[in-house]
């Protein structure tokens, strides 16, 4: 009764599944800053059967609606930097048609090895998989040992010692902004005095190109990146990361779309719930706190490498 056909995925879908996920995925974008990408596209695969490539351009075009009431709340909260924000989006524009180049590449290698070998081989699943699945693992591990670590610096503050809830500036933050590679520039919203340009146009092009090749905003990479790369505090780099995303994610779907790998009908589906729980997760993020963000922000991330790895390893035992 609540199922519906999806004419370029070729898969038959539950809509009520799809609209819980759709809520899901809007409500972390609101309140983590992610978008929902490293989240969409593998659970697009792993729980409803979406072959990758449509998952990838269907989760770009989900991204670039998810993104557009998350910022906006975001903005009226006045936790963008919007300098720093669109000069990432110039580095993203670069990175994303790399990132396209390369899956297309693979696609096309497992095709040629399916020739030659005379059987299949879901090269560009596992490949992609496997991305994930050690990109989450490494960024989740990260950021729970350091949001435990604040966590406690906090219940143990002595009486009348202050304690923000920010990471301390690393050494590598502090290495990175006393590089003198010209030109340098200011964030004032994100109280950096200076940093060269070449940080964040390298940043920048990292998160296009992986936005590119795995179907994400890039947001689980460009988040942590602001909060531990260059040491914005983490409300701005939430806001400035969603509006980051937006730009990147809308880029990348038209470049899928060209290819004709966006199922309007999934994406439709889901975005219908996930506007209104990116709304909703906006609007707790500065109640919450930054260790709690970051906390909870590991915690999914864990999920996500849990439930890849089983379908990764499924998909292997029946090739």
């Amino acid at each position: 009764m609540f199922n519906a056909y999806l004419p370029i995925a070729h898969v038959q879908v539950n809509l009520l599944w799809m609209l819980a996920f759709g809520f899901l995925v809007g409500s972390m974008a609101g309140f983590f800053g992610v978008g929902g990408g490293f989240l969409i596209t593998p659970m697009l695969n792993a729980i409803f059967g979406v072959p990758y490539p449509i998952a990838v351009g269907s989760s770009l075009s989900l991204l670039t609606g998810i993104t557009v009431a998350s910022t906006i709340r975001h903005s009226k909260y006045g936790n963008i930097d919007y300098k720093l924000g669109l000069i990432m989006i110039a580095g993203t524009a670069l990175g994303v048609n790399t990132g396209a180049k390369l899956l297309t590449e693979i696609k096309n290698l497992q095709n040629i090895l399916l020739i030659r070998l005379g059987y299949h081989i879901d090269l560009l699943e596992i490949v992609l998989s496997l991305a994930y699945i050690v990109m989450l693992g490494l960024i989740g591990l990260s950021i729970f040992r350091e949001s435990l670590k604040t966590r406690k610096m906090t219940k143990v503050a002595a009486m009348g010692a202050p304690v923000s809830g920010e990471p301390e500036a690393s050494a590598s933050v502090k290495r990175i902004r006393a590089l003198k590679i010209k030109p340098m520039i200011s964030f004032p919203a994100s109280g950096i005095s200076g940093i060269s340009v070449w940080v964040i146009a390298g940043i920048a092009f990292a998160v296009g190109m992986l936005s590119g090749f795995m179907g994400i905003g890039g947001g689980f990479i460009m988040m942590p990146a602001l909060i531990y790369i260059i040491g914005c505090p983490t409300v701005i780099a939430v806001g400035t990361s969603l509006f980051g995303i937006l730009f990147t994610a809308a880029y990348g779907a038209f470049t899928y779309s060209l290819q004709g790998n966006i199922d309007l009908v999934l994406v439709v589906s889901i975005l219908i719930s996930s506007a209104i729980g990116s709304v909703i997760g906006a609007s707790f993020t500065r109640k919450a706190g930054g260790p709690n963000v970051r906390m909870l922000f590991s915690l999914i991330a864990f999920i996500a490498v849990v439930i890849v790895a089983v379908k990764l390893a499924m998909t292997l035992l029946h090739t």
